[in-house]
C-alpha cells in the first residue's frame, strides 16, 4: 500500500509541475494581463512569441521544457518504476494541457512533453528532434512540423526495438498533443481540401 500512495503522490507531483505555466505567469509579470486573452488564446511558447517577441518564446520554452524534465527527473530519484515514470510523462503533459489554477485550459504540450520525454528515453527523443528537424526544412512552419514529428515518431518507434511501456508512452502523448491541437489539424485539412479542388 505505501508503495501505491508514492506512486500516486509522485504522479500528482508530475501533474502539478506540468501545471504551472510560463506563458502565463510571464505574460502577467511583464505585462500585467492574461496570455490567454491575447493572440491564439493558447498558454504556451508560440503565442508567448507572439505576445512578447523572440524573448518571450525563448524563456517559455526552456520553462516548459525544464518542468517537464524536473518532473521525470523527480519519479527516477524517487525510484519509481519505468510504469510509474511513464505515467508521470503523460501527468506532466496532462498538467500542461489542463493545468487546475488556469481552470483547465493551458497550453498545447509539445515543450513540457519534449522535455519529459527525453528523460524518459532519449533514444526516441533524439528520434522525435530528427523527425522535426526535416519536416521544418520542408514545412517551415514549428507547430505543424512539431504535430508530423509526434505522428511519424509514433510509427516509427516500434522499429527501435524498444519496450512496449516506452512505445504505449510515447503513443498516449501522440495522441494528446493531436487532440490538444484539433484547431490546428482542422485548418491545416481545410487547407489541403481547397488545394486539391482548385
Amino acid at each position: 500500500m505505501e508503495a501505491v500512495g508514492l506512486a500516486l503522490i509522485t504522479i500528482i507531483l508530475a501533474y502539478l509541475l506540468g501545471s504551472l505555466n510560463g506563458a502565463y505567469y510571464m505574460m502577467k509579470w511583464k505585462h500585467g494581463i492574461d496570455i490567454r486573452t491575447t493572440g491564439s488564446g493558447n498558454a504556451g511558447a508560440t503565442n508567448a512569441g507572439r505576445a512578447m517577441g523572440k524573448q518571450g518564446f525563448f524563456w517559455v520554452l526552456v520553462f516548459d521544457i525544464a518542468k517537464g524534465m524536473l518532473a521525470v527527473v523527480l519519479i527516477k530519484w524517487s525510484g519509481q518504476t519505468e510504469i510509474i515514470a511513464g505515467f508521470s510523462v503523460i501527468a506532466a503533459v496532462l498538467g500542461h494541457i489542463f493545468p487546475i489554477q488556469l481552470r483547465f485550459k493551458g497550453g498545447k504540450g509539445i515543450a513540457v512533453s519534449l522535455g519529459a520525454l527525453v528523460i524518459f528515453s532519449y533514444q526516441a527523443t533524439l528520434l522525435l528532434i530528427a523527425a522535426f528537424l526535416v519536416i521544418y526544412l520542408f514545412v517551415k512552419k514549428f507547430s505543424i512540423s512539431g504535430l508530423l514529428a509526434y505522428a511519424s515518431t509514433a510509427m516509427l518507434l516500434p522499429f527501435l526495438r524498444l519496450d512496449m511501456t516506452t512505445i504505449a508512452v510515447y503513443v498516449v502523448v501522440t495522441v494528446l498533443i493531436l487532440a490538444a491541437h484539433h484547431t490546428h489539424l482542422k485548418a491545416a485539412w481545410s487547407y489541403l481540401l481547397l488545394r486539391n479542388e482548385r
